[in-house]
């Protein structure tokens, strides 16, 4: 099978809502392999000492390549254990092992050292040069370092604004990461290894990084310029999703009506009965009809429903015993890019990044009833009984975030390659 997976639009439509979810836990969970390591124990020096080690024994017969390394390697090994200085204790070692003395210095005298005579007399600092002024390519007024500071400054925090309230694409992080690495030249030098960090942990979707970075940076770029707006200008935000829908009774019963957004609803349900536990999905009109559960308790699980228009909904549940059901219609955050192993027990909604590209799905499943995996509602990967083991491939029309519906009555895993 390789056929083409495109993506539905009432399913999507919450993919401009701001990422933030509550009551999307369950069984699932997203891993990745990763191997734990115990901390270093604190190096017993400090930044100033090696940074002044350095600066007293550059240029002299004593020094050498090596010298630097080692210095600049020990300085990020604090740099680690550091998070005020974190970002000038990495542009002290980067200026170490490249051999700039003067931006050493400089960065020495910003973490309370105090220059040497012996060093100061060997590299004086330089004359300072009238502030250049950059001349723009197509007309227009000249403009100085500074205002071009400010412009591009104010330009990348924008982009990082966007990213934290958007969900924006792997290929748009992409290209925010280039826009900001050429801006760089013309940033003022003390806040270049910031925006590259910043830059970096946007293409990463490292954002918590981007957060920090943000609000550190805000202060120091306060206006964004209508060019910088305009070039970077993203559709008006979408209204927050509403609240949890929280929903219980016992036995059989219609729910009172809720209403629910166009798009897709993930719907938890709980139930504590022995026979059967159905429910259903009405509109207002009595007219669409969804099964969102038919199995025989007790149980609990997720289930995925794709709303196709705004409006009254609600629930009709048949049931022995006492149940609960809630529904939510935002996704969650931080959710995993391919290559990644979703894993799970029983019914159940998850959640992965996937590229444009061809994409190969393996599903196991141990267990007696169906295995079925649906992806946005729309492409059948598995639908199989029993214990199951097999993969396919499908290609992926666009990047994104892609949710998958699993039905299953034991453990099962889907890695994505």
């Amino acid at each position: 099978m390789n056929t083409k997976l495109a993506k539905i639009a009432v399913a999507f439509a919450l993919l401009c809502l701001p990422v933030a979810i509550t009551g999307c836990g369950g069984s699932a969970e997203v891993t990745q392999s990763a191997t734990a390591t115990p901390s270093p124990p604190p190096a017993n020096y400090s930044v100033k000492d090696k940074t002044l080690e350095y600066l007293e024994g550059f240029g002299t017969n004593s020094w050498n390549t090596e010298s630097s390394k080692d210095i600049a390697e020990k300085i990020r090994v604090k740099a680690r254990e550091s998070e005020e200085d974190k970002y000038t204790y990495l542009e002290i070692a980067d200026s170490i092992e490249k051999d700039d003395i003067q931006n050493v210095k400089k960065l020495f005298t910003k973490i309370g050292g105090v220059i040497p005579a012996s060093v100061a007399e060997r590299y004086p600092d330089p004359t300072p040069t009238p502030v250049p002024t950059v001349e723009p390519s197509e007309g227009g007024d000249t403009i100085t370092y500074a205002e071009a500071d400010q412009t591009l400054g104010a330009r990348a925090l924008n982009l990082a604004k966007n990213y934290l309230e958007k969900d924006l694409s792997q290929e748009i992080r992409d290209e925010a990461l280039a826009v900001i690495l050429k801006s760089l030249e013309w940033i003022t030098e003390e806040n270049q290894s910031k925006f590259k960090e910043m830059a970096i942990a946007i293409q990463k979707d490292d954002m918590a990084t981007v957060e920090k970075l943000y609000a550190e940076l805000l202060p120091l770029y306060p206006g964004i310029p209508e060019s910088a707006a305009a070039a970077t200008a993203a559709p008006e935000p979408v209204a927050a999703p509403d609240d949890i829908i929280h929903l219980k009774g016992k036995s059989d019963q219609a729910t009172d009506f809720f209403n629910l957004k166009s798009g897709i609803a993930i719907v938890e349900a709980t139930d504590a009965g022995d026979s059967n536990f159905v429910i259903y999905l009405y509109d207002e009109t009595g007219n669409s009809k969804e099964m969102l559960v038919n199995e025989i308790g007790p149980y609990k699980g997720k289930s995925l429903v794709v709303i196709p228009e705004d409006g009254k909904y609600m629930l009709n549940v048949e049931s022995d015993g006492s149940w609960k059901a809630d529904i939510t219609q935002s996704i969650p955050d931080n959710i995993k890019s391919a290559p990644v192993k979703l894993t799970g027990k029983g019914n159940d909604v998850v959640f992965a990044r996937l590229q444009s590209k061809l994409t190969r799905f393996t599903s196991k499943h141990v267990g007696e009833s169906n295995f079925v995996v649906k992806v946005n509602d729309s492409l059948l990967l598995v639908n199989e009984v029993g214990n199951y083991s097999g993969s396919t491939a499908e290609s992926i029309e666009s990047d994104g975030i892609y949710v998958f519906a699993v039905e299953a009555d034991g453990q099962w895993s889907i890695n994505i390659e």
